[in-house]
This record gives C-alpha cells, structure tokens and sequence, in this order.
C-alpha cells in the first residue's frame, strides 16, 4: 500500500475496539532446545556511548568528501527524546562481532577484452558472463581459493590475508571461457583467452571503523568515509549465500531468495503463483549498518515475483492462455529479455549428448525494412523462412524453419503453429520455435503486476512481526550463514551474535482531534470515529453534477442518498447542474482507450462552458479512465473532480455510507476546507504563533514499462496558515531520474507567494521542509543543490538579513528496519507490531548525525514500518522532543482519512502530488507492455502531453487529493 496506515471506515462503524481476548502473538526467540529465552537488555555500553554524543554543541559533523561549510555539516544530535511510556523493542539487527586487529585487503578486477563482457550499445557489463569467468579463475587458481577470500563477482575480490607476495601488487591472468554444460577447451585452442588483472588497492582495519563509532563527534571524525568497509563487509557477509547454488541474488541488491527446483511444488517451496505466469517468492534482504559503538546487519524478509523456470511455450500459454498470436496480449512484452536455453545442439565431441546454450529473447518475428528483414508478424515454424546454404543439408535456398531443424538436429515441431523466438539479434535474427527453449531459473520480473497478481502478492507477503521475526532468525540468518562459527565469517575476524538486538524506545501518547465547534475525539488504536461531528471548516458546493461512465446500475435516487451521507460532515451541497448526456458507459481495456478519452473530454469540456466547480465521477476500475478524467479535468479545464467506483460506492445493493463520508473528505478538502485540526494550545510550541510555513517535496521516477527517457516529477506542497489542514501544490517534470529537484526556486516561490496572500502580505518567520525519498548517499547533493534554491527565493523576498529560519528534515519508508514488541502490553492486538506513537532514537540511529524513527500510525495488517526521519539541518533550535513532538502531531492531520498516518504529511501529500503528475503522464509511464522489437520508443519533450503545472484555476488547491 501506499505510506499511509489505511484510509479507515470514517463515520459510521468504530472498527477500533479489537477487545484484548485474542491479541496477535509477539515473537519469543527459543534457545537449541525449544526453551523461551529471556529478553536481554538493550546494551548498556551502547547507550554510554550514546550519552557521550549528544548535547554538544559544536561538534556538527561534516559530511564526508565535501568541503567544510555550514550549510553541508549535518547538526549533531542535541538531546535524547524523554516524553512518552518507556517500553524495550526488539529490532531487526543482529551484533556483529570484531576481532582486535583484523585486516581487510581489496582487490580491484579488470576485465579485457571488455566488448565481450559489456553490451556495446547500453554499456550494461553480462554479470552472469562475468560470474562464470571469475568462478573459472577461482577454479583454476589455488591462490585465489580460501575461506578468507570473498568477491562481488564482479568488480572486488576481498582478502584476510594478502593474495599476493610482499611486493606484488598485481598479477595479470589469462582464461579461457566455457559454459558450466560444455567440456574445458583443449589447451591447444585458438579461442582468445580473457585477460583478468586483480591489483591491490589497499587495505582496511576494522579497528578504524569501531573506534569511529565508538567516539564523540569531532573535528577528527571529520571526513572519515566508512563506505569501503562497508562495502567489504557486504561482500564478506553475503558469501555464504552467493556461493549456494539454489539460492539467487547478488551483493548489489543484496536480496536472495532460494528458488524452487519445481514449479509443481509451489506450496512446499515458499511460494505461490500469481497467475499470468509468474511466481512470488520470499527471500532476505541482507545489509551490513553501523550505529553508535557497534556494527549491526539488518536482514529483512524480502518479496519478489519470478518468472517460473519450465517450458517457454508452458509460460506463454499460462500468460495467454486462448492465443499466443494475439497481437494485444502483452505477451511479446512480457517475454523479451528473457533468458532461456536449448539443448538440441549435438556435442561435436559426443554425438550422443547435446549441448546446453542459454539465449536472450528479443521477442517474435516483425518486418524490420531497416535491415532489409521481411519476416512475417508472429511468423511460426511453417511460414518462417530464412535462406540456408549448408553442404552437408544438402540445401541451397530458402527453408522454413520446421524444415531446418528436421533436416539439421532431427527435431520434429509439434506445436508448430505457435510464433517462433527470436533469440538472436534484432539485425540478424535466430529463430527458435517456443517449445524447444527452457526459462532459466532465478529470473525476477521487474514490471508492473496487474490487480489480481497485486493482490495475490500482498496476500503471499503480509505476515505479522511475530512470523516475520521468526522467519528472520531462523531462516534468514541461516541463508546468509550468520553464526560465531562459520568459517567464511571466522577468517575475515568477523563473527555475528545468534539473536535479534534490544533497542529502548517510547510510546507517544495520541494528540486530541478538534472538529467543528470545538469538539474533540480521542484517537484510539491508531483511529477515531466522527460519528454526528463535523467539519472544522465545511465549504459549500454551489455548481457541480456528476457524471455516469459506468452501466446504468446506479440511480439518481442512490447518487442523492449517497451526497446527502456526504452532507452529514457539514459540507453543504446544492442540487446537482441539469447538463444533458452525463451518462456515457465506458468499456474498460486497451482497446477502447482513445475512444474513451475522446468522451471524457467531451464531458468536461462541457461541464467547463457551463462554469461548474466539481464533477462528481463514477468510473469502471481502470487506471487509464481516471487518469484521463484527472488531465482533462486538472489540466485543460480547471474543473476539480472526485472519482468513485461503483463497487465501492453501492455494498449489497445499498449505499455505502462509511465510503461516502471519506469522499466526503476529499471534496471539502479541493473546496479549500478544513476537515480536522488541532487545538492551538495543543499544538507543537513553534506552529502555534501560525508563523510557521511547512513544506513537503518528493521526486517520482519513471516506472518500469515507460517510455525511454520518461521524466522524473517532482512536487512541493506547503501549508498556508496556522492551521496545517490545506497544503496547495506547485509541480514539474524533469530529467529522467534525476533526484534533486530542478526549478525548485521557481515552486518554493510560488507556495511563499501564496502563503502571503493568504496571511494578509506576512512572511513566514520559519519553514520546516519535509523531504522524502533521499538516500543517505544523496544528503550532501540535497544540501549543495536545493537548499541554495530555497535560500536564493527567500533572499529575493525577504528584507536583507531577515529571512526565516529553516529546518530540513529527510523522511522515508523505503528502509528495512522493523520492530517487534518484547512484552503483550506493548504490542498492537490486532496485528502484534507495535503501538502506534512508538519512537525510537537510539540503538539502530545514526552514529554520527541526528535521526529517529517513529511509528505513527496502527498497521491493519502485517507487519509496521516506521517512518524515518533525517534532521540534516536546524536553525530553528529544536530537541529531539520538539521534533518527535511535531511530526507526530502532524500525523494526526492527514485531512483525507479519520486514521494517525505513517508519514507526516507534508511529505505525504507531496507523495500524492508526484503520483498525480504520473496519471498525467499514464500513455507514457504505461507505453511498453506491448512493447515489441521493432524499435525503441522514447519520450519526446516536445510533444508531452503535459510538462508542469496545472489549470490556473486549480493552481492554489489541493487538486491532487
């Protein structure tokens, strides 16, 4: 799902009370035989060490590779959080353990010739080419066969010892190459060997790392770059599971999951079939952290969907099972790049034993004039035809390929109606009927599942903490050969504790809810019900009508039932605008695509020349219909829409109410309403003066599937007053990929100019930014790139030396780091994760530099995930409190939803904003699930549909909700 904890059932049913008779389980950890182990305490060295750290003014750190500057140090860690219940979690991290003294050398790997490694046409190196050839090294070479030598199998080998002599600092080896299936070549053959070049690059000691982090902020700690050990250490500790040959991953991703040696035995195996030929697997994510005083690795459980390793021709017809010669299938798409092999090629030592060989698809047959290629579409076995001219077929012409392979292998085409593969290249292509060809195992799919895969997904991957945790330590840890005594770990001076890490942390009480006329709910389990409250400020809705493009099988009596349900949270609503033909059924699929988009715009258009302000749109569930109703509405209109689904709107014949009142939500929210607050005396000290501007920004990236070079958007949303409810947006696309904002003075300088206007001409004394979705890595470059851009509009603005003070924090969910309670009463009865409110600030934060988790939100089912937050930098003179205190209060006022939610809001609106931009874009973002080898597509700027920005008319709302 998306960040939030769910959008709750809003009015009418209190669906919080689970009672406490049949609370979810927490995991207890058991010794070798079965015992129940005692919680141990968190580390009492760690906290004395953490203790040293905080409170220091001064003892900023910069941030490594940069020069040193004010703006590029991130602030020190002023004071630990004190408020709330004090409880004791389990986290996701187990200790790793360091022998005194111990040595890591590096060795880098160059590979020659590289165009036999490396795609000439998109630079991307053959990794299973370049595994094979380093196992080859590896096998031929004694000195490179150790317990104390790991590799990447690609770019590093990682040593205990030194590989090479005092002395030498690189040796050059020549290899031959051979498939696993195929017989060493003879040592007279004139095949060109690779040339392998191993060199020293140095080498690290572990003790520099774990004095670094067992030291106070300091100007000696300065620079200190812990990525190399890091680094190694990935690669030593995913060893174990790189070397398994039925477990696939890589230390680049660093997930693995163990793949199944038959598809028939789903059950048995961890994993499931999500039908259209695909497979969900459970593996690990594996990553080598560091905190305070010690050295920690996060393992998770990871999911995934693979392509099932069997039968290509089994796999196209599970995809598409009436017709693999349906051009709409999605089926070409959904096979190119696939890596498969054939073993009806004779062994030209053995002509009893065929040879294996593993090819790439590049889809079906097309014309392709460019290379003087007149194939038919989906040509099959029969009317495929290339020219041959072989002595020993005793053929000179053009043959079919059934023919072919009867004359050449003796091979006799049974499904010889099916499209052949191509599994050479598109200039020169070799075709190779379906039913002879195998997927290779370990393949994952990257693309875009559809809705019932996407739930069947989610059903296969929400697991509650307690099994989750389980499957942690006594799975995962296996996978990955975490224990004090595997070898492979021993050698390297490193060893890993057996059980999960302690961390102390606290529970955040709930922050009361005010509604209209100064009411109050206390939210409870994470939710609160509304029932016969309304609106903190409800707007009214004077033009509007709302249109049919579904079935007839909801009535104007149900549509009036369904706005007067809505009209119970205060929102007033005049009768809806007589426009003529508002009923237009639209059939969903790809195929009635453009008719569709031509009746949309047609409506609103309408709907536009008649002045309405909102149209009320019932949909079939189809992404692209809603996207086009949200282009046309918000950019070529200027007319807000609400869109509902049917199913959603009417449960068993009836109108569903709890639905009605959170769309409800959403249209007083594009009307400029407030739909919840909180009290100004309860709100954090620096928002109650209403002098304080808070601002979301989020970059959204191309999804797999769209147009090459598709752009990157990004969006910044801001309050407007003190009451933190309405968040209007600016928005633009920009180069594909790219994380730091572009035109960033350009949006900040529309939402400033905007809170102006609507604070009587008052510049805002603070601005706290809320920014989600930057890698650690990415700290600095958001310092360097866009904190100048917010600086430059606020110097053209502001009087000379008085703009306001800025606070910049980082928040994401993309991280792996889980908790699970140590005792019942600290853990959530429905799902068993912890409760919401709870905060962590220390054992898994930061050793140098200020962060802190918080978990919000109530999880309706699985397992929690914790927000993190980043302060990278403060002017405003925060503590650990005033900033667990603000973003938790925050959670409370996601204006769409009567639930606490997981991200604070301004970064979650510009989450939402980012994916709206998306559906402007949905041709683009979608383009490539048909996509075949005729050529390429690319995104083309000057024809987007949409580049930035919406109706003027919309421009100052919160249109993306």
């Amino acid at each position: 799902g998306g960040p939030g904890g769910g959008q709750g059932r809003g009015r009418y049913v209190d669906e919080f009370d689970y009672g406490f008779e049949n609370k979810a389980p927490i995991f207890t950890p058991q010794g070798p035989q079965g015992q129940i182990l005692p919680t141990a305490p968190p580390s009492q060295a760690v906290e004395t060490k953490e203790n040293a750290t905080v409170g220091k003014p001064g003892l900023d750190v910069a941030l490594s590779g940069l020069s040193i500057g004010d703006e590029l140090r991130l602030p020190s860690r002023p004071s630990h959080g004190t408020k709330g219940k004090a409880i004791v979690l389990r986290a996701n991290y187990f200790e790793m353990l360091t022998r005194a003294g111990a040595q890591i050398y590096r060795y880098n790997i160059d590979i020659n010739p590289k165009k036999k490694i490396v795609n000439e046409k998109t630079g991307v190196p053959n990794r299973r080419k370049i595994r094979r050839l380093l196992e080859l090294l590896i096998a031929d070479n004694k000195e490179l066969q150790s317990t104390g030598i790991a590799t990447d199998y690609g770019k590093f080998f990682i040593a205990a010892k030194r590989i090479l002599p005092q002395g030498e600092t690189s040796r050059t080896f020549q290899q031959q190459f051979w498939e696993l299936e195929d017989d060493r070549p003879p040592p007279d053959t004139k095949t060109e060997p690779y040339i392998v070049k191993i060199e020293e690059d140095g080498s690290l000691s572990i003790d520099t790392l774990t004095e670094y982090l067992a030291s106070p902020p300091s100007p000696s700690s300065v620079g200190f770059d812990k990525a190399e050990f890091l680094q190694a250490l990935n690669i030593i500790l995913t060893r174990t599971a790189q070397e398994n040959p039925r477990i696939y991953g890589s230390s680049i991703r660093n997930k693995f999951y163990s793949y199944p040696p038959n598809f028939q035995d789903l059950n048995q195996a961890g994993c499931t079939n999500l039908g259209g030929g695909l497979v969900a697997l459970k593996g690990f994510y594996t990553s080598v952290r560091t905190s305070t005083a010690r050295i920690l690795v996060n393992i998770g459980v990871a999911n995934a969907a693979f392509y099932p390793a069997m039968n290509l021709l089994g796999l196209m017809r599970l995809h598409t099972p009436h017709s693999a010669n349906d051009a709409n299938s999605g089926l070409e798409g959904f096979i190119t790049r696939l890596k498969v092999s054939h073993n009806y090629i004779t062994s030209k030592k053995d002509p009893n034993r065929t040879v294996k060989r593993v090819k790439t698809v590049q889809g079906f047959s097309h014309p392709r004039p460019q290379y003087k290629i007149n194939d038919p579409p989906l040509g099959n076995a029969r009317t495929l035809k290339f020219y041959c001219e072989d002595k020993d077929l005793q053929v000179k012409g053009n043959i079919t390929v059934e023919q072919f392979f009867k004359k050449k292998w003796n091979v006799t085409i049974q499904r010889w109606q099916e499209p052949c593969i191509n599994v050479g290249t598109k200039e020169k292509p070799s075709y190779v009927p379906p039913e002879l060809l195998t997927v290779e195992p370990g393949q994952q799919y990257n693309k875009k599942l559809n809705e019932s895969q996407t739930t069947a997904m989610l059903d296969f991957a929400v697991r509650r903490p307690a099994e989750n945790a389980r499957r942690i330590v006594e799975q995962g840890a296996a996978m990955m050969g975490l224990s004090t005594t595997n070898q492979k770990l021993l050698d390297f001076g490193v060893k890993v504790a057996p059980q999960l890490i302690t961390v102390r942390a606290r529970v955040l009480p709930p922050v009361q809810v005010q509604y209209r006329a100064g009411k109050v709910v206390h939210p409870r389990n994470g939710g609160w019900n509304i029932l016969g409250l309304q609106f903190s400020t409800a707007k009214q809705l004077q033009k509007w009508t709302f249109f049919r493009f579904v079935n007839n099988e909801v009535g104007g009596a149900q549509i009036k039932e369904f706005m007067n349900y809505m009209g119970n949270s205060g929102v007033k609503f005049a009768p809806p605008q007589p426009i003529t033909g508002v009923d237009e059924f639209l059939l969903p699929g790809r195929a009635n695509q453009d008719a569709n988009d031509a009746k949309i715009r047609m409506h609103i258009a309408r709907a536009a020349e008649n002045g309405l302000q909102m149209l009320f749109c019932i949909i079939p569930k189809d992404d692209f219909i809603y996207s086009r109703v949200k282009f046309w509405g918000d950019v070529h209109f200027g007319v807000h829409t609400v869109c509902s689904q049917l199913t959603k709107m009417i449960k068993n014949h009836s109108v569903n109410p709890d639905y009605a009142a959170n769309v409800a939500h959403k249209f007083n929210l594009k009307l400029g309403g407030s739909n919840q607050n909180i009290s100004t005396d309860r709100l954090p000290g620096m928002l109650r003066d209403g002098k304080t501007m808070l601002v979301g920004m989020d970059v959204t990236h191309p999804s797999p599937g769209s147009l090459k070079g598709s752009p990157s958007i990004a969006g910044v949303v801001s309050s407007i007053d003190g009451k933190y409810c309405q968040w209007p947006a600016s928005m633009r696309a920009q180069a594909s990929r790219q994380e730091m904002i572009d035109k960033l003075d350009v949006m900040f300088g529309e939402r400033l100019d905007y809170w102006r206007k609507c604070n009587q001409g008052a510049l805002p004394l603070r601005v706290i930014i809320f920014r989600d979705g930057v890698s650690e890595g990415q700290y600095h470059t958001l310092l360097e790139k866009e904190l100048p851009q917010i600086r430059a509009t606020c110097n053209k603005v502001y009087p000379q030396g008085r703009g306001p003070k800025i606070s910049v924090i980082v928040c994401g969910k993309r991280h792996h780091t889980r908790f699970y309670p140590t005792k019942q009463e600290d853990a959530d009865s429905k799902t068993g994760s912890p409760l919401n409110g709870t905060v962590v600030d220390r054992g898994v934060t930061m050793e140098k530099g200020w962060d802190f988790f918080l978990q919000a939100h109530q999880a309706i089912k699985g397992t929690a995930r914790p927000a993190h937050y980043i302060v990278l930098l403060d002017e405003n003179g925060m503590n650990q409190d005033n900033v667990e205190e603000l973003t938790h209060s925050l959670c409370h006022l996601y204006g769409r939803s009567t639930r606490v939610v997981s991200l604070c809001p301004p970064a979650y609106f510009a989450d939402l904003l980012c994916e709206r931009g998306r559906m402007y874009l949905y041709r683009e973002f979608n383009a490539r699930d048909n996509v075949t080898t005729t050529s390429e597509p690319e995104f083309d700027w000057n024809r987007a549909p949409w580049l930035s920005g919406v109706h003027e008319r919309l421009e100052n709302s919160m249109f993306y909700i």
